[in-house]
């Protein structure tokens, strides 16, 4: 979903031109302001906050030890970085309880870009005030 991997923040999405493919569920999405997942960047580290080096892989999951439940996806990993498609709701909200499933001794900090804008995080806030 484009709206999930941030291309409205970065002008790749028009809402004003013709048709394209999967224009209805973008656009849908888009003015209902709710996207409950995002790519956003992952460090890994080790119990202690020493970073974790090449042991993670694309395609891991990322699980919210607190919960037991999957809070996303790890879609890209170099080193001690990487980029997931996680659920804003256990990324954002300041949560330690992240690690890769089958890792638990890898834990995942989320962080919120720079260049993001201020409102895709007060939908955020909105959405799970009434949930």
């Amino acid at each position: 979903m484009p709206l999930e991997y941030n291309l409205v923040g970065l002008n790749a999405i028009s809402f004003d031109k013709g048709c394209y493919v999967g224009q209805e569920l973008v656009a849908r999405t888009h003015h209902r302001g709710v996207i409950r997942k995002r790519l956003v960047p992952l460090r890994f580290q080790d119990n202690d906050g020493k970073e974790v080096v090449n042991q993670v892989i694309p395609g891991s999951e990322v699980v919210n030890t607190g919960s037991g439940k999957k809070a996303g996806l790890v879609t890209t990993a170099l080193g001690c970085h990487g980029l997931g498609l996680l659920r804003l709701e256990d990324a954002l909200k300041g949560s330690t309880a992240l690690s890769i499933q089958g890792q638990e001794n890898v834990k995942v900090v989320a962080s919120k870009p720079d260049w993001w804008p201020s409102d895709w995080l007060q939908d955020l806030q909105q959405h799970t005030a009434f949930a």
